[in-house]
């Protein structure tokens, strides 16, 4: 049995972080029974009702997403700063003692959970190190927005052509890692924000780190409720510039 973190980071999620608890929760005792899971919500300081729903569940088990299932635990990490990658390296930082196999995922759970077991098995048998779920390998599924497929498509090939990545799908928000190869690569990551999973796997490549992709059914939510934080043009030319920046640092 290994004990598993599943990092969800989250700012303004109060129309889906509820019932996507309730979901992860049942997944996971469905999926992962042989192991020890904990999920936390890392919040990047959101001005909604994130953290009460989140409270809620912890302290009833359901919140406003009824049925979930108490026996897996669910705690809250409450940050002031900003990005995706701040909340994924202060959640593992400091589950790093405590934890076999650190995860991530999104938080409007767009990657088919059925691929959990996967994920999380390539890591506890020592296959790999870090293993990324990809849209982009055979076996994988995909459904998403047309300007979302060609700026993920395009960002594709900048990443292999410039860092030399060795997976099709760098940005696939569903990712696991061993806590050894979490504590060696951590200290060495600066990104805060989107390029967090690049920089990771970047890293991870250069040291030598046996890197997996695993294939996913991937299916964005257009709940017209829940605005992304992810804005198409302005953070593709971050993109592009944050290539250029870790290709520095590796």
């Amino acid at each position: 049995m290994s004990r598993i973190l599943i990092t969800i980071p989250t700012w303004n999620e109060e129309v889906v972080i509820g019932d996507n608890l309730t979901i992860l929760r049942e997944a996971v005792s469905r999926l992962l029974p042989q192991h020890d899971v904990l999920i936390e919500v890392a919040d990047n300081g959101s001005t909604d009702r994130t953290r009460t729903i989140v409270h809620e569940v912890m302290e009833y088990g359901a919140g406003n997403a009824h049925g979930s299932d108490p026996s897996v635990e669910v705690q809250l990490l409450e940050l002031s700063g900003k990005g995706k990658g701040i909340a994924i390296r202060r959640s593992w930082e400091r589950h790093l003692g405590d934890a076999d196999i650190l995860a991530f995922m999104d938080a409007d759970l767009a990657a088919d959970l059925a691929a959990l077991p996967a994920l999380v098995d390539c890591v506890a048998v020592g296959k790999s190190d870090l293993v990324c779920g990809s849209r982009y390998v055979e076996g994988s599924r995909i459904e998403r927005g047309f300007a979302r497929d060609v700026m993920s498509k395009t960002y594709r090939v900048l990443q292999r052509a410039i860092l030399h990545l060795p997976v099709q799908d760098a940005q696939c928000g569903f990712k696991a890692i061993s806590s050894r190869a979490a504590a060696a690569l951590l200290p060495h990551c600066l990104e805060d924000g989107w390029m967090f999973d690049t920089e990771l796997i970047a890293f991870a490549s250069g040291k030598g780190m046996s890197v997996a992709e695993i294939p996913v059914a991937w299916i964005e939510h257009r709940d017209p409720r829940r605005r992304s934080a992810l804005r198409l043009f302005r953070h593709g030319w971050g993109f592009i510039s944050g290539l250029w920046r870790i290709r520095t640092r590796v």
